[in-house]
């Protein structure tokens, strides 16, 4: 008795002078109340002590010291009448439990080793979990357990004990609390130890929420009890998914002994799944290397078959000039006299010398070459361009442009204000390598830059050099409009890398050797893009296609890195982006966008709703010159107006319907751009404003965009404004108020008034009525 006095004493003075592991919020720092309900715990382990236990003079057990532990205290629901300090354990093993399979991608315990994350400059979410490396031994010192118990003092008791073997212990109160800290935390648990009867959230409840949430159903669960009906709980305890049971008071060597077990089990479980995953993954590549094999074997083989059919055909023709002049020679050798032929022989000679000197001795043989129907159309553009000049062949192959731009440029890209007509294709080029290598795109997805460059030069040849508006320059300026979204609006936050790969690789090519007339002049025309993709999307479907096309030729392939999933999932994206940039669906697009974004927040983890995000934002870039600065803005209006009137033009000769937003004899540039801003754009960008909020400052540029195309048209009706030869105007709403009439004055500062006031109303007119006002 007087030991067990001595126990008490110590105990109390460790508590008193020892914080807890929480104790800035510990009952037994702050509460002097919890304290006498730990003195009060105290007196009932005397009690047991002297004779309550019945099995304390059969069975000598390891209990743990009291100087290292707390016993069990009183709590709102008199557990010290309920709680008996039985000394005989019940265990069962965690090879039973059948719900607490684990998935070779979930989360494995940190204790055993360290985790991608550590590997990582990442941090990684709260609650989110990585796969851990197995390089490491199972260490106690690396496993974080959870407490979760009412007891104050069975907390510390606990708590002393855990840390001497080592184990990192967090403790709570409460099953509530403990649910918080493993659901919401930062932290990450290897095994949480909570007591069955809480106030609240049981340790039944407790597990049964682990158990079945998705992410935390491999954490194993101990459960405690200090009952008479141990027997009963340790039956509950496997039945939900528990993976052993303890009773109080605890045996320390028990104790560990336990915890070592469920998590050594795991362990082992896990790196068993881990390498059979490693070995299904070696096995997976093998048989993939071996069709890979097969197929460059069947492709070598093919390869040899037709260069040795092209070298039968290149000798036969290379050698005919040859056989011409022998046979010449031959001729002149059988002729059995020759001093009557001595000047016909002499002659010739002369001939054949002089073919023979020639410097397009081969010339004949080798236009006979190229006209072989054998020879396939690349080769034949091959040899022409490389055998038909004296130019080298090495001078013939197009290079990448060298230029060199400092930081200060790379920064420009990414602003709103970025004047694309300042530059030439040449310098525009190596700025695309730039995006790409902003979001790390090269490294994460493995892209040669030789080969980008090559897919970029590729792309830009295909772009028509004499269209006015469908070209590399309109193409450059749509993909840094939406890398400004991406950068300086902070889109990129909502998608993936691989969502931004597909983004640009659609920006560069929505467009992609246009023709410079719309989808309606296909159909109408009956051309053989309309009947190649009967009438639907035509151009858009068409753009798409040339796009794969290019990424199919080998020095082009910017994909190569990808497995296959990323592959399928990229061509799903661009082909859908694409298509997105048909105008005809354009009110469809913005309309599904706008009721998600007023009824539900975009999700990052679902990729319909990340779809829906790089439509919307290549939809906004494609029509962007809108809300561009005015000289901007006044530049590509020109532009697109020049290539409707050139549509119109055509129609009007070929006797087709005629667009009547591109009538040039029903519209004006002005009016085009009015009416486009008016019934198109403007409610496009206004969803932009709602769900870039860096992007609301553009409402503005469009706003004054349109009153100065209003001022436009005002000075054309007065008659004061040449729409064949439109000159720009710094502010044409100053110069319609200082050039009308005095006597006019008032009645075009109303005119002026009633234009600002009505520029973000739809205009009726004749060039508005079809839908189809945009330059796409």
């Amino acid at each position: 008795m007087n030991n067990k006095q001595e126990e008490i004493d110590q105990f109390l003075s460790s508590a008193s002078t020892s914080p807890s592991p929480s104790s800035s919020s510990s009952p037994l720092n702050n509460n002097s109340t919890s304290l006498k309900s730990m003195i009060s715990g105290i007196e009932n382990l005397n009690a047991h002590s002297n004779g309550n236990d019945h099995n304390s003079n059969n069975e000598k057990k390891d209990f743990v010291p009291l100087e290292n532990n707390s016993s069990n205290s009183s709590n709102s629901n008199n557990s010290n009448s309920n709680k008996t300090t039985t000394t005989t354990t019940t265990t069962t093993t965690s090879n039973h439990n059948n719900n607490n399979n684990i998935n070779n991608n979930e989360p494995l315990i940190n204790g055993f080793a360290k985790g991608v994350s550590e590997k990582s400059n990442e941090q990684p979410s709260p609650s989110s979990h990585k796969v851990s490396d197995f390089s490491d031994e199972y260490s106690p010192s690396k496993v974080r357990i959870l407490v979760a118990d009412d007891d104050d003092v069975q907390r510390k008791i606990l708590n002393n004990l855990l840390k001497k073997f080592h184990y990192n212990v967090t403790l709570v109160p409460n099953g509530e609390i403990a649910w918080e800290y493993i659901n919401k935390g930062q932290q990450k648990y290897d095994l949480v130890l909570t007591d069955v009867m809480m106030p609240h959230i049981t340790g039944f409840d407790l597990l049964q929420r682990i158990n079945d949430h998705p992410v935390h159903k491999h954490i194993p669960v101990i459960l405690m009890s200090g009952t008479a009906v141990d027997y009963k709980y340790a039956n509950d305890t496997i039945k939900i998914g528990g993976q052993d049971f303890l009773t109080k008071p605890i045996a320390k060597e028990l104790l560990k002994k336990k915890i070592d077990t469920v998590l050594q089990s795991i362990w082992q479980r896990r790196k068993e799944e881990e390498y059979k995953a490693t070995l299904a993954q070696e096995r997976e590549k093998g048989n993939k290397l071996a069709k890979e094999m097969e197929l460059k074997e069947h492709e070598i083989e093919e390869l040899t078959k037709k260069v040795s059919k092209m070298s039968s055909i290149s000798k036969e023709a290379m050698e005919s000039p040859l056989v011409s002049v022998t046979r010449n020679i031959e001729e002149l050798l059988k002729q059995s006299t020759w001093s009557s032929h001595e000047n016909e022989i002499k002659e010739k000679l002369s001939s054949i010398l002089k073919e023979l000197g020639s410097s397009n001795i081969y010339r004949p043989s080798f236009e006979k070459l190229i006209k072989n129907d054998s020879v396939d159309p690349v080769t034949k553009s091959f040899l022409v361009s490389e055998f038909s000049s004296t130019t080298s062949r090495r001078n013939s192959i197009p290079t990448f442009p060298q230029t060199t731009y400092n930081r200060d440029t790379k920064e420009v890209i990414k602003g709103w204000e970025f004047d694309v007509f300042k530059y030439s294709e040449d310098d525009l080029m190596p700025l695309l390598v730039d995006m790409f290598e902003n979001f790390q795109l090269p490294e994460i997805f493995k892209i040669p830059i030789e080969k980008l460059q090559r897919f970029i030069m590729t792309v830009n040849a295909l772009y028509r050099k004499n269209n006015r508006y469908h070209n590399f320059t309109h193409a450059f300026d749509v993909t840094q409009t939406v890398y400004t979204f991406l950068t300086s609006f902070n889109a990129a936050q909502y998608l993936t890398h691989l969502d931004i790969f597909a983004l640009l690789i659609s920006c560069m090519c929505h467009d992609l050797n246009h023709p410079g007339f719309n989808n309606t002049f296909q159909v109408n025309a009956q051309t053989e893009l309309s009947l190649e993709y009967n009438d639907i999307s035509v151009l858009e479907n068409h753009h798409a296609m040339l796009t794969f096309k290019i990424l199919r030729n080998s020095e082009c392939n910017i994909l190569e890195g990808l497995n296959e999933d990323q592959y399928k999932e990229l061509r799903r994206s661009v082909v859908q982006l694409i298509l997105a940039t048909d105008m005809q669906n354009h009110f469809e697009h913005t309309n599904k966008f706008q009721h998600h974004l007023n009824n539900l927040p975009f999700d990052r983890n679902k990729k319909e709703d990340r779809q829906m995000i790089l439509n919307f934002l290549i939809k906004c870039g494609d029509i962007s010159n809108i809300a561009r600065p005015w000289h901007l803005n006044f530049e590509w209006s020109l532009r697109v107006s020049d290539e409707f009137f050139q549509q119109s033009h055509y129609e009007t000769i070929c006797g087709y319907p005629v667009t009547p937003f591109m009538d040039k004899t029903k519209t004006t540039r002005a009016r085009i751009a009015a009416d486009f801003i008016d019934f198109v754009a403007s409610p496009l960008f206004q969803s932009m404003a709602k769900f870039l909020k860096e992007s609301q400052f553009l409402l503005k540029v469009i706003s004054k965009n349109r009153e100065n195309w209003q001022a436009y048209m005002e000075l054309q009706k007065e008659g004061k404004c040449n729409d064949d030869d439109l000159q720009f105007m710094e502010d044409p709403t100053i110069f319609v108020k200082s050039k009308l009439p005095k006597i006019d004055e008032e009645e075009n500062r109303d005119k002026v008034s009633s234009s600002s006031s009505s520029s973000t109303a739809p205009l009726t007119s004749t060039s508005s009525s079809n839908n189809e006002t945009s330059s796409s």
